[in-house]
């Protein structure tokens, strides 16, 4: 085989995986993926002055001055993280640190966490420092342990199998999760706690394939073992790994016992001298090696409490495995049809294990790897008890003995099935970093003027000013989500957040609302001479019945977090009638009694209709159900005239208005619209046989459409008569 050949694939692999990092680095803001900021607080200690961070009280920290000691609250793990980070950040002024820290105080102050996946505030002011930069080099520090991570599955999987197609496919199926790229392109411990645990396993079944070991496999494992205790507590349960592959390799007479011995005790004399300091360290501060009580008093559910249930746990750490990125308030998980795809590729796996091929795993090598999957799992869910911690990244250290399990199904499939799944899984997670994920965090943009295709706003909160707003379209169904550029002017001292409410035009019912600073941004910190375009989101709820056509009207106010009240504008309202169409698949249209055929010029045609009651007395009110179909959209506001007319097709009286719900800007092609007109009778009618006429006419001009169907003078003549009995 060809170097190019060898080394081709794998490579085409790394890149893949470092482009989706890049930019998902590139998408998340400062600080937003999970703890992150904690983790960078820990590296910032050490970098500026050179000791590590002390586990303090809960009060103490709420209590402290300083976002830089309040948010220092990981110092619980282990530091070889943050000391590799602290050296990478080093050079780096960071003076403004604390700046980036200014809290979304609707999570912290109102609770309102929905719509609100930034725990910070962004202020779109350039920054004055490095640390932007600091924290860009931090990140990209990870990145270059999952690259490292990825090459020892790509080592470890071939070395199981024997099989560079199954070692690319276990490769490639990690470098697609996009939780695996999630905490690779974040300041976090966990990348080198999975890096280190792959680097365990892949000794562990080295040495159950060659069974046998030298002086630098002991030294080796000694190294990875005391780095992983020293990454993470969870790290240290890579022993139960190596000890397990040391008793295989023992009972199998490949090891003698003396031997395994030697090894054991090499690396127990490496953990002392290399990671001992640190749980010494820990018994001298806080009475445990471990800090297990003054972690608890820090993170234990006592404290941390989580609404939710076993099975939502359960659910959330399926999940999380797969995708999650940022906080648990409001975690950004990947839209559903994400995770169908997911569960195709593990019943892909599943079924190749049932084919007959000649690509196998010894039942050693799976005790082994089973052994690790096992032991992750049960730190997850012993951890689980008593902090909230049920997140699928935690599960990542056994990421290479599942991906060997995964790839080695798939590989068993007949026809290369195997690459295609792959292939499918890594194009589904690009779409969702690429195209979902950016749609979470929407920064304000700085724009030149407020384009032509806005509709132009003058709603003043002081210096604050909304000069236009744009939606991006005026169609929408209940469950989706209506979009719409917001156009800021100034700022305001007060730091208001936003408030967008859709109100439904015939009901006056709220279907959907979002409170959220736009852009992410503190409004008291927008540069006064500057426009700004904030983006925005608001989700449509569903509805248990079938709703017909109705506009939606957008209300955008601004609240004071802080003080807990609406700030009523100074100029205008904040209120855009009509700003969107709501239209529901579900409802099939109106079927009155009585068919009809009459259309209205090329805007409009009534379909059926009836009356109620069609015998009535003098001052009763009639109610008249007309169902529409719209065909086109008028230029200006039409309005409906229903006229009554006696036996001799004399005028007698009528009742005009618009169509309910739906201005005319909103009217589209194709849509079933009811109409119902409660039409009250003169008190003088005489008794006989009365006829009722429809017609359209435009508002300024007051010149009806033509009417193809029985009419006169335009107007439409419904084919059944109201009797007026006395």
């Amino acid at each position: 085989m060809s170097s190019l050949a060898k080394y081709a694939p794998p490579l085409c692999i790394l890149l893949c995986f470092l482009g989706l990092a890049l930019h998902t680095a590139q998408v998340v803001p400062a600080f937003e993926n999970s703890d992150e900021a904690e983790h960078f607080l820990y590296a910032n200690t050490i970098a500026e002055r050179g000791v590590l961070p002390r586990i303090l009280p809960r009060d103490a920290l709420n209590d402290a001055d300083s976002a830089l000691e309040r948010w220092n609250n990981h110092a619980h793990h282990p530091p070889l993280y943050y000391l590799s980070a602290a050296l990478f950040i080093n050079g780096f002024d960071r003076s403004d640190l604390a700046t980036y820290l200014r809290t979304n105080d609707l999570i912290f102050t109102r609770g309102v966490t929905t719509n609100n996946p930034n725990k910070w505030l962004h202020s779109p002011q350039p920054p004055l420092d490095q640390t932007l930069f600091a924290l860009k080099v931090a990140r990209w520090f990870n990145i270059a342990l999952g690259l490292l991570t990825l090459s020892l599955i790509y080592k470890m999987a071939h070395i199981v199998t024997h099989n560079r197609y199954v070692a690319l496919l276990a490769m490639g199926f990690v470098a697609s999760i996009p939780t695996f790229i999630s905490i690779h392109s974040s300041v976090s411990n966990d990348p080198l706690v999975v890096m280190l645990f792959s680097a365990g396993i892949l000794w562990s079944v080295r040495l159950l394939r060659r069974r046998r070991l030298t002086w630098q496999d002991d030294n080796l494992i000694g190294l990875i073992l005391a780095g992983a205790a020293l990454s993470k507590l969870t790290g240290a349960a890579l022993w139960a790994v190596v000890l397990m592959a040391l008793a295989i390799a023992v009972l199998n007479k490949w090891l003698a016992f003396g031997r395994a011995l030697r090894t054991v005790a090499i690396a127990l004399l490496m953990f002392a001298v290399l990671a001992g300091w640190w749980y010494l360290r820990n018994w001298q501060l806080y009475g445990d090696p471990l800090a297990l009580d003054a972690t608890a008093a820090m993170w234990g559910r006592d404290f941390d409490v989580v609404a939710t249930s076993f099975a939502g746990e359960l659910q959330r750490l399926a999940l999380s495995f797969w995708m999650m990125v940022g906080y648990k308030h409001e975690p950004i998980f990947a839209p559903d049809w994400f995770y169908t795809v997911n569960a195709a590729i593990v019943g892909l796996a599943i079924l190749g294990a049932f084919f007959r091929r000649r690509i196998s795993i010894s039942k050693w090598d799976a005790c082994l790897l089973i052994t690790t999957i096992a032991v992750v799992m049960a730190l997850v869910a012993i951890g689980t008890v008593n902090v909230d911690i049920s997140y699928g990244r935690l599960l990542m250290p056994a990421i290479a003995a599942i991906s060997i399990f995964i790839a080695w199904g798939l590989a068993r499939l007949p026809f290369l099935s195997g690459t295609l799944a792959i292939f499918v899984f890594f194009i589904s997670s690009a779409i969702v970093l690429a195209i979902d994920l950016p749609s979470h965090y929407r920064t304000l943009l700085v724009v030149e003027s407020v384009p032509a295709t806005a509709t132009p706003t003058d709603w003043q909160l002081d210096a604050l000013t909304m000069i236009g707003i744009e939606l991006h379209s005026q169609t929408i169904q209940p469950g989706e989500i209506l979009t719409f550029d917001l156009y800021l002017h100034g700022n305001s001292s007060s730091n208001p957040a936003l408030s967008a409410t859709l109100v439904d035009s015939l009901s006056s019912a709220v279907m959907g609302q979002i409170d959220v600073f736009p852009g992410m941004a503190p409004t008291d910190s927008l540069d006064g001479d500057l426009i700004y375009r904030a983006t925005l989101n608001v989700p449509i709820e569903e509805s248990d019945e079938p709703l017909p056509p109705r506009a939606l009207m957008l209300q955008l106010r601004w609240y004071d977090v802080d003080n807990a009240e609406w700030l009523d504008f100074t100029i205008g309202n904040g209120i855009l009638e009509g700003a969107a169409l709501l239209v529901d698949p579900r409802y099939e249209g109106p079927k009155f009694d009585q068919e009809a055929s009459a259309q209205f010029g090329d805007l409009i045609s009534l379909t059926s209709f009836d009356v109620n009651p069609t015998h009535a007395n003098p001052d009763d009110t009639i109610t008249l159900n007309l169902a529409w179909m719209l065909r086109g959209q008028p230029e200006k506001d039409m309005v409906l005239t229903v006229q009554l007319y006696d036996a001799d097709g004399q005028f007698v009286t009528q009742w005009d208005g618009a169509l309910a719900g739906i201005p005319y800007w909103l009217w589209q092609d194709g849509i079933h619209v009811p109409d119902s007109r409660q039409l009250p009778l003169p008190d003088d009618l005489t008794p006989g046989e009365y006829q009722i006429r429809l017609g359209w006419y435009d508002l300024d001009t007051v010149s009806r459409l033509p009417v193809d169907g029985p009419q006169r003078d335009n107007l439409a003549i419904l084919p059944t008569t109201l009797t007026i009995d006395r």
